[in-house]
């Protein structure tokens, strides 16, 4: 593990830092080395699971290769610290303030609620996220064994189980707009509260690499557009 090179949220594209490296930024409070998988730089830093732990000062080492989830998972640790994947569904980070508007607890239930009974048997669980700062949504594997990256190399592969059925954990952001909304529209126009719901679950499934059918979101799409 020790001379094991990843770039960083912290480093330039291009540049690499070792875990010992890493080791010696991490502040104080901080007890897990954070990582991410994904085929490139962009593809991360564009993604919803980085957001929060930037807000936070937060490094995040970026792994690009397929064997990279395999090498995390079994290596578990380094110099006595945690490796965890920062898309992993027990991520768990320190409050930030919540802005003026934001939703607040007894909406949120109400919200994470009707969502998971509108959603059905696609997810497992809804509930807040502390990981999100810009986008109104994410979703994390409900097996907590299997990231998304993995899961995507063992359907590459054809491997056992890779098209087993998929369940999710949503998280949505409370301060998000979007979300604000949804919150009045799910009782004022539950019909396209419906639509709006099933297709940020379909953006979230897209950001996580996880939506294998698009189809019923163009239709959907197609419904939400006739409705503007």
């Amino acid at each position: 593990m020790k001379l094991l090179r990843f770039e960083s949220s912290l480093t330039a594209a291009g540049k690499t830092t070792s875990l010992a490296d890493y080791v010696t930024r991490m502040g104080g409070e901080q007890k897990e080395i954070y990582y991410l998988t994904g085929p490139n730089r962009a593809a991360i830093e564009s993604g919803p699971y980085l957001e929060g732990f930037k807000a936070r000062n937060l490094e995040v080492l970026f792994c690009y290769e397929a064997v990279d989830d395999y090498v995390m998972n079994n290596a578990r640790e380094f110099d006595s610290r945690k490796l965890i994947a920062a898309d992993h569904a027990d991520v768990k980070l320190s409050d930030l303030p919540r802005p003026e508007g934001a939703l607040g607890e007894a909406a949120v239930q109400e919200l994470t609620g009707w969502l998971k009974t509108t959603l059905g048997e696609r997810v497992a669980e809804v509930k807040a996220s502390d990981r999100l700062v810009d986008s109104p949504i994410l979703a994390v594997n409900a097996d907590r064994f299997t990231s998304p990256h993995l899961r995507r190399v063992m359907k590459a592969m054809n491997r056992p189980g890779a098209d087993s059925p998929l369940r999710v954990n949503l998280e949505l952001n409370p301060r998000h707009a979007v979300i604000r909304r949804l919150h009045e529209m799910h009782t004022a126009n539950p019909e396209r509260a419906q639509l709006v719901a099933e297709q940020l679950l379909d953006n979230a499934l897209i950001g996580a690499g996880l939506l294998d059918d698009p189809s019923a979101m163009v239709a959907r799409l197609n419904k939400l557009l006739e409705t503007v």
